[in-house]
């Protein structure tokens, strides 16, 4: 740290602590009012969309909350500069045994 030239990523915990609330609000809300959701869910015709945008606002905030409790413990993905490139192949010769003819005795 000597000199400031090491830079330090802050750590999103707000934004952690707000996807998790709102993820559970979510759940809350969805589990608390089960019968109601089943009742519009299950009418048929343009209501047959309300699962499917419920499990698209359900895979975006979970998704939100769980992207940034792995940036919160430290975990990373690896971006795709930062792989390293596969060495290149070496052309390996084998030295195979080839099957030698046998001396017979017929008698």
């Amino acid at each position: 740290m000597a000199g400031g030239t090491e830079t330090r990523k802050r750590r999103p915990i707000g934004k952690m602590v707000a996807y998790g609330v709102l993820t559970a609000g979510c759940y809350a809300g969805l589990f608390t009012n089960a019968d109601s959701v089943m009742q519009y869910f299950t009418r048929g015709s343009w209501y047959a969309a309300l699962p499917i945008a419920t499990a698209f606002i359900f895979s975006i905030v979970h998704g939100a909350f769980a992207n940034y409790l792995w940036s919160v413990l430290g975990i990373e993905a690896v971006k795709r500069g930062e792989v390293r490139p596969r060495p290149e192949k070496v052309k390996r010769v084998y030295r195979r045994r080839r099957p030698q003819p046998q001396p017979r005795l017929t008698v």
